[in-house]
């Protein structure tokens, strides 16, 4: 289900950096490219473009001597002669063999918790959910860390229960796997600490193995063991993580200083101040950030001054620290830097299937209602105990761009789900079961392709998801190759306006448009500023309808309407002088990169303005689930951006 997809989903936004990180891992031994978002996933994916030696090449040189992964894909993909397609399609099929090892690792779980038709059951949920579907075909470091995290729990989980060599070595592989996957990864102490009081508590004796050396210590003489244990799982992962950096310290293969795309002095916030965006209009966030190093700053500083980790490992720790203490984010018609606590809960309630949400609440209490409850609480004790460090983590984060940040939670919540099982001894509720998961596959089944977009019945489903969220919770730059087909098929010869939010490059798909409002992901060289608006057919994908990467986010406002008359006005008079004497709208003087500036600043008023009046009427077409499409003449486009009267434009 996720390799036939492929083709029907476009390249996200992260993928090219993702890529491009694997190449330079392999080709250069180079670990300055995208440090923050984990070396195995990105060298698992780029395994086959190794294998057949795609071209791959140090351009543009100046994107490469500052480590600028963005510069250095663009050429990669779409300037160095490969087919991008192609390059795309055989990392993805890596990706995929990653969730078909987790779905490996669900079924043997729950058949160790439930019998054959609990991991029946688990599996099914996990092979049809939209949400690992979606992550498990796209190069990214989501789905394998939600592999590490769930192999990790496992691991730890059987050593905690018997000491073995085998068993000590699962628990630090899988502990490297997951941190060279993400640095989420930390999240894993607390959750073995807990784990570890709770085998404690337990009084069961403990098997300890070493070649035919047998223990079964009791009582307090099981923490030596467990300790040593932990100890010994602590340093193979320690080892593992060394080992995926080559066991060098130096990000740079030529053992120079490193540079990386931002420089040490930013990501251990060496200069404290308050962080937060510039609207049009001049305007700062209310909830702008007070950036001042912290525990991980710390840290990462004597790190480094120890070589305790490769350099790269704790410069991505500190920069992943750094941009998670604030994030442009829209939820539910709001936009803020620092987040909500009720973003995830609402994105875990309203992007799961309500039928898995159902068999979930089924097994909790089929688990709380056995004869021997104490016993299976005890078993799904892991489950329980990583759901809640994890959850309570996601509650006071303030990086809200993505429900992709749970998708670690999914295989607990369905190894759970498995456990509605031991109700299905009454027919009754056999067939519930039975429907629940006939439901949550027609679920996955009717938003195929686009699984990255579903939301559920609460939400309104695919289509009225955008109303909640946006960024790669539905709209991640995936919809080109669906556009581009409704285009052929609906707009023949008609002028095409198009505002993206991707990393694609739409012309290579075919797509003739006008960009607007979308200058941030637009490298285009003959990118026009301020474009004329005309007839045609426009084309606005959600998270760009939304403006949450603009300048112009929120509700429109007197502030912004008096600036965008300002701008109108001042742009009149501007473009009747000489080029050298033209002055910006507070009478300064202006270069031509100034004049380029402000014209950008108006048209990034001009499109909220347009946007605004967008919002108040349903589009002609929705394509793919994430690009509303409207077909606006002269009249419309004059009443949404014609600066009349003293009133603001009535929708």
């Amino acid at each position: 289900m996720a390799v036939s997809t492929s083709s029907r989903v476009g390249v996200t936004f992260d993928e090219p950096a993702h890529l491009v990180g694997g190449r330079a891992y392999w080709d250069a031994g180079d670990y300055r490219f995208h440090a923050e978002n984990g070396m195995f996933p990105q060298r698992w994916a780029a395994l086959p473009a190794e294998a057949t030696q795609m071209k791959f090449t140090r351009e543009p040189a100046a994107a490469w001597q500052r480590g600028d992964v963005w510069g250095v894909a663009r050429n990669y993909l779409f300037h160095a002669g490969n087919d991008p397609d192609a390059v795309l399609r055989s990392a993805r099929v890596m990706i995929v063999l990653l969730g078909v090892a987790l779905l490996l690792l669900l079924g043997r779980w729950a058949a160790s918790l439930w019998g054959e038709r609990g991991a029946l059951l688990t599996l099914g949920l996990a092979a049809f959910c939209p949400h690992l579907l979606a992550h498990g075909t796209l190069v990214t470091s989501d789905l394998a860390a939600t592999l590490g995290f769930t192999a990790a729990l496992a691991a730890w989980w059987r050593m905690l229960h018997a000491v073995t060599p085998a068993r000590v070595a699962a628990a630090g592989l899988a502990t490297a796997l997951l941190a060279l996957s993400k640095f989420s990864a930390v999240l894993l102490a607390p959750v073995v600490v807990l784990l570890l009081a709770l085998r404690l508590v337990r009084r069961t004796a403990l098997p300890v193995k070493f070649g035919r050396r047998r223990q079964l210590p009791v009582g307090g003489r099981r923490i030596a063991p467990l300790g040593l244990a932990t100890l010994a799982a602590a340093g193979i992962a320690w080892l593992g993580v060394w080992a995926g950096y080559g066991f060098r310290y130096s990000a740079d293969p030529t053992d120079r200083t490193a540079q990386f795309a931002q420089p040490w002095a930013e990501v251990l916030i060496e200069q404290p101040r308050l962080a937060g965006s510039t609207m049009a209009d001049g305007s700062l966030p209310a909830d702008a950030v007070e950036l001042r190093p912290g525990i991980v700053q710390k840290f990462v500083r004597w790190a480094r001054g120890h070589e305790l980790l490769p350099e790269a490992y704790l410069y991505g720790l500190a920069f992943t620290d750094r941009f998670s203490r604030h994030r442009l984010a829209y939820f539910a018609g709001e936009y803020r830097e620092r987040g909500w606590r009720e973003f995830f809960p609402a994105a875990f309630a309203l992007k799961t299937t309500l039928p898995a949400l159902a068999l979930a609440a089924l097994g909790l209490l089929a688990v709380g209602r056995h004869p021997r409850r104490a016993r299976l609480l005890y078993r799904v004790s892991p489950l329980l105990v990583f759901a809640g460090v994890y959850g309570a983590f996601a509650l006071t984060t303030n990086l809200n761009i993505g429900h992709r940040h749970l998708l670690p939670l999914y295989p607990a919540l369905y190894l759970l789900a498995g456990a509605a099982v031991h109700f299905s001894r009454r027919r009754m509720a056999a067939v519930l079961i039975a429907v629940l998961a006939l439901w949550h596959a027609a679920e996955s089944w009717r938003v195929r392709p686009h699984y990255l977009t579903y939301f559920n019945q609460l939400a309104g489903g695919p289509t009225g998801g955008h109303r909640y969220f946006v960024d790669s919770s539905l709209d991640w730059g995936q919809g080109l190759p669906d556009l581009r087909d409704w285009l052929a098929a609906n707009a023949r010869g008609e002028r095409v306006y198009l505002s993206y939010f991707g990393s694609d490059d739409p012309a290579r798909l075919g797509i003739n448009a006008t960009r607007l409002g979308d200058h941030y992901f637009d490298y285009s060289p003959q990118r026009l500023v301020l474009p004329p608006l005309e007839n045609g057919v426009y084309c606005i994908s959600a998270t760009m309808l939304h403006r949450v990467y603009t300048q112009v986010r929120g509700p429109w406002s007197d502030s912004y309407e008096n600036e965008y008359r300002r701008l109108v006005a001042w742009r009149s008079a501007a473009e009747a002088q000489p080029p050298g004497a033209r002055r910006n709208a507070d009478g300064r003087p202006l270069d031509a990169a100034g004049w380029r500036s402000e014209l950008t600043r108006l048209e990034q008023l001009r499109f909220g303005r347009l946007c605004r009046h967008l919002a108040q009427q349903a589009p002609d077409a929705t394509v793919a689930n994430i690009f509303f499409v409207y077909r606006l003449d002269a009249t419309e486009l004059q009443r949404a951006l014609e600066v009349t009267g003293d009133a603001l434009p009535a929708p």
